[in-house]
């Protein structure tokens, strides 16, 4: 920034690298603000078109990246340009948008730069009272905030006020105060306008001479300043003075070098739109090139994750297939061993009823057949027990072989069966056993017959051995669609389910096999409640 008060073309000259380098490395902030300062080169130079379209670009990408401190200079930037070509409505609405953006991010020398260009626009417009009431608020703002280059640009603007309004004295009084500032900060810019100014004021006065001391010295500064605008001003004046002197060779001398800064400027404010608006064009087709590379990735990695997730699908697709089959291998398996539990016990009844229990009705009968009368009373005592041990055994055979694959399951039905065996555990134990059935008219599938007789049997033995109680009860219950088992007893009920892990392991292998579900509750205080709901 300080360049641009000092040598105007090396200022452009970093601000249209600084803006190569900031689209070659999509650093969008220093688009921004290699853009901001050519905004305010534009505005000294006046090239008003370009500066309106430049900050056009601040105010989209401002917006874009969330920096309402360049949103805000871009607005002063379009209320400069919508003064100069007098749309006051526009300028003004920008002018303190820019304010209140400056205000809320508490900026106080951007707030007191706003003033100034308010001031500026009340001029142009000749409301005079209004100029100057900004231009003082201005003032004050800089001189808060010790900035004495505000304090003297503000000095200048008044100056420049009273040229207008005709008002010489007081224009040279201002002029001078902000040149002896510039002076001090040795601001090359604000020197030679202010030079510009004094001269036009001499000129105005009649100060032949001293105008043309005045501009003589600004036209040699214009040249390192690199402005020629400003030199425009200063040749222009220097042919005015000349003329107002009589001095027809000078004037001419001079007027010819307006007439050719005139149209080296134009060519040059020509070359330089061009070039302006040539990178512009580069800049917004790098932008649409870098989007379309964006977009490009964006497909790209869209589609390799869309592949991926096709992968992981047919991955899932791939486990739950084999994990289905595995489930049916296992079902298979379950189902294999129950059948073969089912066989093995025809096959151990069986065995049971026709060798074992056999030998031992046959090792009864032999006993009967011993004549008692020629043993001992010692010997008749073993003989008497032996044949009590063998009629138990054979008895308890016949229980076992007929409870593993009872006869009445077979020709009756499971009603039947269970009856029986409800009847045999209340013989003998102290548990008293109720068995209720609601419905069941028709016999069952032989296999659920089987398996639900199998399940009971395992129950009604864990509750004699384990349950502690004295009452059972056994309900089955037939509905339109299922079959309900229910058993509970009043006993201790079951601390740990795995306590008993084989007996009620095959319980619910069975209940699985027919496709069933079981549920074991020890809410009952005291007892266990066990339901079983079998699909028919």
């Amino acid at each position: 920034m300080q360049n641009l008060y000092f040598d105007a073309d090396k200022a452009v000259l970093y601000a249209q690298q600084i803006l190569r380098l900031s689209q070659k490395h999509q650093w969008s902030k220093g688009k921004i603000m290699a853009y901001d300062l050519l905004c305010t080169y534009y505005i000294i130079d006046g090239s008003y078109d370009i500066l309106r379209e430049i900050s056009n670009e601040i105010l989209l990408l401002s917006q874009k990246e969330n920096l309402p401190l360049y949103t805000a200079n871009a607005k002063r930037f379009q209320g400069e340009s919508s003064a100069e070509y007098k749309q006051f409505d526009v300028a003004l609405a920008n002018f303190q948008s820019a304010f209140n953006i400056y205000n809320n991010l508490k900026l106080d020398s951007a707030k007191a730069v706003c003033l100034e260009n308010i001031g500026n626009f009340y001029r142009e417009k000749l409301e005079y009272p209004q100029a100057n009431r900004y231009y003082d608020m201005a003032y004050d703002a800089f001189k808060k905030i010790g900035s004495q280059w505000g304090m003297a640009s503000v000095l200048q603007d008044r100056g420049y006020l009273y040229v207008r309004k005709d008002e010489l004295d007081k224009a040279e009084k201002y002029v001078t105060e902000a040149y002896v500032i510039f002076q001090k900060l040795n601001n090359r810019f604000g020197i030679l306008n202010a030079l510009n100014d004094l001269g036009n004021v001499y000129y105005s006065q009649k100060r032949y001479d001293k105008a043309i001391e005045t501009e003589s010295e600004a036209f040699e500064l214009s040249k390192l300043y690199h402005s020629s605008r400003q030199t425009n001003w200063a040749l222009i004046c220097l042919y005015k003075a000349y003329k107002g002197k009589n001095d027809v060779k000078q004037s001419l001398f001079y007027l010819e070098q307006v007439d050719y800064i005139r149209r080296t400027r134009h060519i040059e404010r020509v070359a330089r739109e061009y070039n302006m608006y040539k990178l512009i064009y580069e800049n917004q087709q790098m932008d649409s090139e870098i989007q379309r590379k964006i977009i490009n990735e964006q497909n790209t990695i869209q589609s390799v994750l869309i592949a991926f997730l096709i992968l992981i699908v047919a991955f899932s697709a791939f486990l739950w297939f084999n994990n289905k089959k595995l489930r049916r291998k296992n079902a298979a398996i379950k189902e294999a061993l129950i059948q073969g539990q089912t066989i093995e016990r025809k096959r151990v009844a069986a065995e049971l009823h026709d060798h074992l229990g056999g030998t031992l009705a046959s090792l009864n009968w032999y006993l009967y057949g011993m004549d008692k009368k020629l043993l001992s009373e010692e010997e008749q005592k073993i003989y008497q027990s032996v044949h009590q041990m063998v009629g138990a055994a054979y008895r308890e055979v016949r229980s076992l072989s007929h409870n593993l694959m009872p006869i009445e399951l077979e020709e009756h039905g499971l009603i039947v069966a269970l009856q029986r065996l409800v009847g045999k555990l209340n013989e003998n134990n102290s548990i008293q056993f109720k068995f209720e059935v609601d419905g069941l008219d028709k016999r069952l599938d032989k296999k659920v017959e089987f398996e639900l007789y199998s399940i009971l049997l395992e129950l009604t033995n864990n509750i004699l051995k384990h349950s502690k109680a004295d009452q059972a009860e056994i309900s089955l219950k037939e509905t339109a669609r299922t079959i309900h088992l229910t058993i509970s007893d009043n006993g201790s009920g079951i601390k740990n389910n795995s306590s008993h892990g084989v007996g009620l392991g095959n319980v619910k292998n069975r209940v699985q096999s027919l496709k069933g579900k079981i549920v074991i509750s020890n809410e009952q205080n005291p007892g266990t409640n066990i339901g079983i709901e079998i699909p028919k």
